[in-house]
C-alpha cells in the first residue's frame, strides 16, 4: 500500500489506488501479455503498439522514483504516545491553517482503514465508524477552531495498539482537497498495581508522559475507590505547590489556580463517577515540564481526609508537530512537480518520435 503521507499527493494528480498499489509492487500499468497467447496484428498497428507502450513503460520506475522522492523528503516517523489499559489517551493532531471548521474534514483512522472518528461539515458524522470504537472517542469541540483535532479515545484495550492517521481536508467548492495526514503510533499497556487506600507509599516512580509544544497532554489519575464525586476533593498540582486545577463539592474551584494554567486545564466531567480524574493540559509550553501530584480527599464529616497520590513527570519536547510536517509537505510537493513533469515531457517527446515515424 501507498504510504499515506504521499497517497494524497498522487491522488491529486489522479493517480487512483489500485495504481499505485501495483506500482509499489513492481507491476507494470500496461496489459499483461499472456504467454503463448500474441495475437498476429498488422504491421503498422503493432508498431504503433509497441510506441505506445514503450512510453507506459516508462511511468513505473518514474511513478517509483516519485514516490521514493516524496517519502524521503516529507515522510515523518509516527509519534510515540503511550496508554493504559481501560484508561484514556490523547492521540495528537494539530491543523494551524486558516480555515473555517465547517470547511474542514477530519477522518482518524488506522493502517487497516478502520474509521475511528470522522468529522465534516462541522460535526461529528459516526455511521461508517468501526463498531470497537464506538461510545469510546471524542473530539475536543472547544477547540477545534484553535486548530486542534487530536482525539480522545478512552476505555482503552489491547487491540488499541496500532498506528493511527489523522487525515485532515479543506472544502475546494464541490469536493474536499487533501491537506496533509499525522501519524500516530499508540501503545497499551498494563498500569502496575496501586496501593491500597489510605496506605502511602514512599519513592514509587512517577508514570512518566510526554508532549509537545503547542499541543495538548493527559496526566493520568484513577481512584477506584465506590465514593460520590461530591464527597470528594481532587487536587492537582506541581512539584512547587502551584495549584493547577482543584476540584471540590461537585464543581471546579479555580479561585487559586496558577496564573500559567488560567484557561488551559480541564476535567473528564463525564468520567468522574467512573473514577477517571485525570487532567487534559492544553498550548503546552517548556515551562510545564514538571512533576506532577493528583490528590485526593474525602469528606468526612466536616473535613477532607487524604485517600490517594498519583505521581506524574511530563516532559515536553519541540518543536511542535506541524512545524516539521508543513515543511516537509512542502519540499515534497516541490518533488511531484518536478518529478510529474519529467514524466511528461518524456511521454510527449516519445509521442512525438512515433508520430514522426509514422509519418
Amino acid at each position: 500500500m501507498v504510504p499515506s503521507r504521499i497517497s494524497g499527493i498522487l491522488l491529486s494528480f489522479g493517480i487512483p489506488f489500485p495504481v499505485l498499489d501495483k506500482v509499489r509492487a513492481g507491476c507494470s500499468l500496461c496489459a499483461p501479455e499472456m504467454a503463448g497467447q500474441e495475437q498476429q496484428v498488422p504491421s503498422e498497428a503493432r508498431r504503433r503498439r509497441e510506441s505506445g507502450h514503450s512510453s507506459q513503460k516508462l511511468l513505473p520506475p518514474l511513478l517509483l522514483l516519485l514516490l521514493n522522492v516524496v517519502a524521503a523528503v516529507s515522510g515523518n516517523s509516527p509519534v510515540p504516545v503511550s496508554g493504559y489499559l481501560r484508561e484514556q489517551v490523547v492521540l495528537p493532531c494539530t491543523y494551524k491553517r486558516n480555515a473555517p471548521v465547517s470547511d474542514l474534514q477530519i477522518i482518524w483512522g488506522t493502517l487497516k482503514r478502520e474509521i475511528v472518528h470522522k468529522f465534516v461539515n462541522g460535526s461529528d458524522d459516526l455511521r461508517e465508524q468501526d463498531p470497537r470504537f464506538r461510545n469510546r472517542t471524542n473530539l475536543f469541540k472547544d477547540q477545534l477552531e484553535q486548530g486542534n483535532w487530536s482525539v480522545l479515545i478512552s476505555d482503552l484495550r489491547e487491540t488499541d495498539q496500532d498506528e493511527y492517521q489523522c487525515q485532515i481536508y479543506s472544502r475546494m467548492e464541490d469536493h474536499f482537497r487533501w491537506e496533509g495526514v499525522v501519524s500516530v503510533h499508540l501503545s497499551v499497556t498494563e498500569r502496575a498495581p496501586t496501593p491500597a487506600l489510605n496506605t502511602p507509599v514512599l519513592g514509587d516512580s512517577p508514570v512518566p508522559v510526554s508532549g509537545f509544544l503547542g499541543e495538548q497532554v493527559l496526566l493520568p489519575c484513577i481512584y477506584k475507590g465506590n465514593v460520590p464525586v461530591s464527597d470528594l476533593q481532587v487536587m492537582w498540582g506541581t512539584s512547587r505547590s502551584e495549584i493547577v486545577h482543584k476540584f471540590v463539592n461537585g464543581s471546579d474551584d479555580l479561585r487559586k489556580q496558577d496564573p500559567r494554567f488560567r484557561n488551559r486545564t480541564n476535567l473528564f466531567k463525564d468520567q468522574l463517577e467512573q473514577g477517571n480524574w485525570s487532567v487534559l493540559i492544553s498550548d503546552l509550553r517548556e515551562t510545564d515540564q514538571d512533576e506532577y501530584q493528583c490528590q485526593i480527599y474525602r469528606k468526612v464529616a466536616a473535613r477532607f481526609d487524604w485517600e490517594q497520590t498519583e505521581h506524574v513527570h511530563l516532559s515536553v519536547t519541540g518543536p511542535g508537530l506541524s512545524t516539521g510536517t508543513s515543511a516537509g509537505l512542502g519540499i515534497g510537493i516541490a518533488a511531484v512537480f518536478i518529478v510529474a513533469g519529467i514524466v511528461g515531457y518524456i511521454v510527449l517527446k516519445r509521442r512525438r518520435h512515433s508520430s514522426n515515424r509514422n509519418e
